[in-house]
């Protein structure tokens, strides 16, 4: 059991065996923001494979490739974009690779880089799973919200990732 802390704002308080836990109020912020994340990016994941086959980071990568005039960009600016490891990648663009939605090209400018290339097949794709996916968030996330939430959220999370927004391209 938790002590009661004096000040209801304290985000720390100390169980009566000492260990320390968030308050309440902090416990519903943050574990919420987790479970919330958790359970949305589940469902989220489990629709875009049953309906186009892709992974949440499958997607994230075809949708940035879309977004860039000639539609290639080097593995490692892919993965420095979408927050992943250059192995994971690189598996990601295997898979991918494999059902002819990307080509590995060599990099002119450095022999030691590798491009990825959208096809015209990996941008149909692309597409069609970025429709499905706006669509489930939608669904299951900003109809759970009014506008001033959705505008609270924003301004929240832009004080986290300044910019983050413009830099995204996959719509996550």
């Amino acid at each position: 059991m938790a002590t009661t802390a004096k000040d209801p704002g304290t985000p720390i308080v100390l169980r009566s065996d000492g260990f320390p836990e968030w308050s309440h109020e902090y416990a519903a912020a943050w574990i919420g923001l987790l479970a919330t994340h958790r359970r949305l990016t589940r469902e989220l994941d489990a629709e875009l494979e049953a309906a186009h086959g892709l992974t949440l980071s499958g997607l994230e990568l075809l949708a940035r490739l879309a977004s860039v005039s000639d539609r290639r960009l080097r593995l490692s600016v892919l993965a420095g974009e979408a927050g992943l490891s250059l192995s994971r990648v690189s598996r990601i663009v295997d898979a991918l690779e494999a059902r002819g939605l990307v080509e590995r090209q060599n990099c002119p400018a450095d022999a030691r880089a590798v491009n990825a290339q959208l096809t015209p097949a990996g941008l149909v794709l692309a597409q069609a799973a970025q429709s499905t996916h706006l669509e489930a968030v939608r669904e299951r996330f900003f109809e759970r919200l009014d506008a001033r939430e959705i505008a609270t959220l924003a301004e929240v999370f832009a004080r986290f990732a300044p910019g983050a927004p413009s830099a995204c391209s996959a719509g996550e």
